[in-house]
């Protein structure tokens, strides 16, 4: 009899380890997938900052800077007075000179200027999917205004 209680015993046992090593197995697994989905959301999340980077990089230069060759990269007014550039003060007149940026990873879409009535520069009539837009607050010709600025990657 003594033998027997222990094959019993002994079967037991190897089934509650088996089923025990299946639970652990499949919470490995789902623990590898969640992994993967959370990798490739980090993938994604970094292109879009990239993007995003790069269009509040171009909004900031637009509404800080002064570049009379392409005034995609600076359109604010100068102050012959102070001899500076002034700050969130656009010339309208300029910004609608501007030009797009050779660039192989993004391009400047749009850019919106809201005065009340808005007003859009296209500079681009490509159709693409992946695109942000940033908003900066300025002075237009003296008056509040919202521009944005859509970027899009190539």
């Amino acid at each position: 009899m003594n033998t027997t209680n222990k094959r019993e015993k002994g079967i037991i046992y190897s089934l509650d380890a088996l089923i025990s090593f299946l639970i652990m197995l499949f919470a490995c697994l789902v623990f590898a997938v969640i992994l993967a989905n959370n990798a490739t959301q980090l993938e994604k999340n970094i292109y879009f900052f990239e993007l995003e980077e790069k269009a509040m990089l171009i909004a900031d230069s637009l509404v800080k800077n002064l570049d009379t060759n392409n005034s995609l990269l600076g359109a604010c007014t100068y102050n012959t007075n102070t001899k500076r550039v002034e700050s969130n003060k656009i010339d309208l007149e300029l910004l609608f000179r501007a030009k797009q940026i050779d660039s192989n990873k993004f391009i400047v879409k749009r850019i919106t200027v809201n005065d009340g009535k808005k007003t859009e520069l296209n500079l681009s009539s490509a159709v693409l999917a992946e695109c942000i837009a940033v908003k900066r607050f300025v002075l237009a010709d003296g008056k509040k205004a919202v521009i944005e600025v859509e970027t899009c990657r190539k």
